[in-house]
């Protein structure tokens, strides 16, 4: 089976954005009136307890930050197929030891923090909609001997520059709003993607959101490379790199998944879970190697784009793992020093009209492993393909 396959077969394997509104730390009203002239006023009581000061307000800092054709062993192979089958602190001012005693004696102890605090995302010099990274140095890919993550070794230091991207991947109705101006092409209503079984086709091709009215919110899904470029350039951008896009998925405090380090559930991501299995089944496909979870998280296909608000990342990003692969800009090639005998694809093949193959990144709705959702996963897909489990999100310069 290629790597760009997008589906297991029964064969042997071959080798927009939230709104931003501030409240002040206390709502005083209006004052009283003054006194009458010559009024006798009682002498304030003693302070029952010292000042504290308000806690400090978090704003939103903007930090730093497919298919492996040829991959060997049976799991790879097998995974890759089916997985493309388809927020600095202002501090508050220091206060005497003796009022952080008296001011805590006796209290009851505070609730424990969350594992990860959803972000407010900084949109900064972006447009509506994006979220503003600075840039800077990272770790792109990973050196955990994992057969899904073949194509993400080594792990090696990259730099990205400032840049924006968006919250939400793109969804039907914003595309729709550059199709039925004849600005873009409309996005396919059919699955294709090369080898891909015609047997199969028409039950992928049910996923393809372009077929529907009532999914504006879902994922754009069923577009080529090049359908995806063209409606970011019609929007004054671009797709983001592969670099641009690990990093907004990475974050810069080291955690495992996009958003913290338990593994993924039915609340964190649309994923393949109970309701992926059963549509399979009831559409004779073929069966996964395995669930996310087994759980249901109700979308056997895509889910409206923010439906789960847990799996945001450190900057507040949504669906980054899950719900559609992405498109990103660049040509697939191994990384340097990879140690693999798959060559590189060039930026200007031979033949001008030859297709390239292109990095897709993150997970899918029929994701069905927890390393899905790394950030370093990443496959090569073919530019021309247009499947139900692809679309992407934009990014930008900073303005």
């Amino acid at each position: 089976m290629s790597g760009t396959d997008l589906e297991p077969s029964n064969e042997g394997p071959e080798e927009g954005h939230p709104t931003l509104d501030f409240h002040p730390p206390g709502d005083h009203g209006s004052l009283p009136p003054p006194p009458a002239f010559g009024t006798v006023l009682d002498a304030p009581p003693p302070p029952s307890a010292p000042y504290r000061p308000p806690p400090a307000r978090r704003t939103p800092w903007a930090a730093i930050g497919f298919g492996f054709v040829g991959m060997a062993g049976v799991g790879g192979a097998v995974a890759f197929t089916l997985l493309t089958d388809p927020d600095t602190e202002i501090p508050a001012p220091p206060e005497p030891a003796a009022a952080v005693v008296a001011s805590t004696a006796g209290a009851p102890p505070p609730p424990a923090a969350p594992e990860t605090i959803p972000a407010v995302p900084d949109l900064g010099p972006c447009p509506e909609g994006m979220v503003h990274l600075a840039g800077g140095k990272f770790f792109m890919g990973t050196d955990r001997d994992v057969p899904l993550l073949a194509a993400a070794h080594p792990a090696h230091q990259v730099e990205v520059d400032a840049y924006c991207i968006d919250i939400h991947e793109v969804s039907v109705d914003q595309y729709r709003g550059c199709s039925t101006k004849g600005e873009c092409k409309r996005a396919y209503r059919t699955s294709q993607w090369p080898r891909a079984q015609p047997e199969h086709t028409e039950a992928y091709s049910e996923l393809c959101n372009e077929r529907y009215d009532d999914r504006g919110q879902h994922p754009i899904n069923c577009v080529t490379w090049q359908q995806a470029q063209h409606y970011c350039q019609w929007r004054g951008g671009r797709l983001p790199t592969e670099a641009e896009w690990e990093f907004a998925a990475r974050g810069s405090d080291g955690r495992v998944y996009p958003w913290g380090d338990t593994v993924p559930g039915p609340t964190h991501m649309n994923g393949c879970g109970a309701e992926c299995r059963t549509w399979r089944a009831a559409k004779a496909l073929p069966e996964t190697p395995a669930m996310l979870h087994d759980a249901s998280d109700k979308f056997p296909g895509t889910a409206p784009v923010g439906s789960f608000p847990e799996g945001q990342t450190q900057w507040g990003m949504h669906d980054v793992a899950g719900n559609v692969f992405e498109w990103t800009t660049d040509a697939y090639r191994p990384y340097p020093g990879a140690d693999v005998d798959e060559p590189a694809d060039a930026d200007e093949p031979p033949d001008p009209e030859a297709p390239k193959r292109r990095v897709i990144r993150g997970g899918a709705f029929n994701s069905f492993a927890p390393d899905h959702a790394d950030p370093a996963l990443r496959f090569p897909q073919d530019e021309q393909a247009h499947t139900h489990g692809i679309g992407f999100r934009c990014a930008s310069g900073v303005q």
